[in-house]
């Protein structure tokens, strides 16, 4: 079911309040920055990777494009490669990219605003390729979103062959995306390949979904997914409606009324619902080979992250993973090509309780987030062939801190401990009950939500502060103010991302 919109008050609140009550904890900010830098000198060797630690560098190794400036994983990889002594370049769609975090991290060399791939493709692939030819790249590393994956495969191809190969690009082939972004052909790829999958079908209209349902009366519920970019993913409602009538009158109607209507266009996806602890992975792949991995629990909308790479759960997600890439390798693309399984290789999971099996759910063909786990000096050397000869495995060390936002947490986690109603927060916003009910059931499942645990916002390091101050008081305050100026709402913000799932 659709999340609820906030009214006028709820959102003037939301998006105009807050963005300026950001001024008045800036001390605040500045304060976590000094005593971040006093703890890194006090505490911390001299290390010659740091961003900007020499003041004459040695030559660079290369020239990286890494895109997905407003997103954490992004500014991960940026620090990551200027530590290994590259020469950075990040980009940055229109409306995202103007105060973004990467923007004014000491890690970029010159950064670029692309014009929106959704808009015209054409016009994001020529100005991505005129970047790459003017700085020489070496490497191309696509941070994509949700909703760009299949264009960056696309222009990452071009961008290779208009080279001559120069720039090499860390993304799967076209239609090795297609197969693995797309859920439906996922799901289908996954049982051709011998492995287990939740069942399940595609619909692309409520006639097909009504007719799905009632061949399933009595069988395993299913839950319903947008096969696009859906602002409801965590919508949990099971299929059929619990209480209905034979001809399933309810279902049908609140079918109808999906806020994306169920179409060709817009197809949607009902998997079966299975009880258990969610699980999602980061792995980074050269050749069908691993050479970094990471295991997280998961949930809808995932901001803490843990890491349970060492645990039983992640070694079997690596054995997972390592199974379907071998038997990929063998399986040809539709078109009879063989698959490039270079990049990112993001999968998310789900340990039945009922049969402790373990189902993959989806696959997110990009960079995870959960890449801000694993150590910022070693990142880069996962994107060297000369990893997959050393049959090297970069993975978070076991004592590795849980990552947050520090003031995602102030709100998510620290305002129920004060306002412990979920009725007078769902007066500030329709969001906030979520957070109350979240910190009650803290414990009972991963990861774990204690406000009083001690976590690390991956943004503010030592060695580079700016965009931490720049996240929390010029980047989320002038995207809030600006949507608010043009009339528009918020359901909930994904700041790892830098995402705003508008209502």
């Amino acid at each position: 079911m659709g999340r609820s919109v906030p009214n006028t008050a709820q959102n003037f609140v939301s998006s105009v309040i807050i963005p300026f009550s950001t001024l008045l904890l800036l001390p605040a900010s500045i304060w976590a920055v000094a005593i971040c830098i006093a703890q890194d000198k006090l505490f911390s060797w001299s290390d010659t990777r740091r961003i900007g630690a020499s003041p004459q560098p040695l030559k660079t190794k290369g020239c990286v494009i890494i895109s997905g400036g407003r997103m954490s994983k992004g500014l991960t990889l940026a620090r990551a490669f200027k530590r290994a002594g590259w020469k950075v370049i990040g980009v940055e769609e229109e409306g995202w990219g103007e105060y973004c975090p990467m923007r004014y991290s000491a890690a970029i060399d010159r950064f670029y605003i692309l014009p929106p791939a959704s808009n015209s493709y054409s016009r994001y692939s020529k100005k991505l390729l005129s970047i790459a030819q003017l700085h020489s790249a070496t490497l191309f590393i696509p941070v994509s979103g949700a909703g760009s994956s299949v264009e960056d495969a696309r222009a990452a191809e071009e961008m290779s062959i208009a080279t001559e190969g120069r720039c090499q690009t860390f993304i799967q082939d076209p239609e090795t995306m297609l197969d693995l972004h797309d859920k439906d052909r996922f799901m289908g790829l996954v049982e051709k390949l011998g492995l287990k999958v939740p069942s399940g079908q595609m619909v692309s209209s409520v006639e097909e979904a009504m007719i799905f349902l009632k061949e399933h009366q009595g069988a395993p519920k299913y839950i319903l997914k947008c096969m696009g970019l859906d602002e409801n993913r965590g919508d949990m409602t099971l299929y059929p409606l619990k209480v209905d009538d034979a001809e399933l009158t309810e279902t049908k109607t609140a079918l109808e009324n999906l806020k994306l209507s169920i179409s060709n266009g817009c197809p949607y996806v009902f998997q079966e619902f299975i009880p258990g602890q969610e699980w999602c992975t980061h792995a980074s792949v050269i050749d069908g080979h691993i050479t970094s991995f990471v295991t997280c629990p998961s949930n809808d909308m995932l901001m803490t992250y843990e890491n349970a790479t060492a645990e039983d759960i992640g070694r079997r997600a690596e054995t997972w993973t390592k199974s379907f890439l071998q038997r990929l390798k063998e399986d040809p693309t539709p078109t009879g090509k063989l698959r490039r399984l270079n990049g990112h290789f993001s999968f998310d999971f789900i340990l039945s309780t009922k049969n402790e099996e373990l189902y993959p759910l989806e696959c997110n063909a990009r960079i995870h987030t959960a890449v801000i786990l694993l150590p910022l000096s070693e990142i880069a050397q996962c994107y060297d062939a000369e990893t997959v000869k050393a049959n090297i495995i970069l993975r978070p060390p076991a004592n590795t801190a849980p990552r947050s936002w520090l003031y995602n947490d102030l709100i998510m986690l620290y305002l129920p401990l004060i306002i412990r109603s979920p009725t007078n927060l769902a007066k500030l916003h329709p969001s906030l009950p979520a957070c109350s009910s979240s910190h009650q059931s803290s414990g009972l499942r991963r990861p774990d939500e204690n406000p009083f645990k001690w976590r690390k916002d991956p943004t503010l390091v030592a060695d580079d502060w700016v965009p931490f101050l720049v996240l929390w008081h010029v980047y989320w305050p002038m995207l809030l103010l600006s949507r608010w100026w043009k009339g528009k709402k918020w359901t909930r913000l994904n700041v790892s991302t830098g995402r705003i799932f508008e209502a």
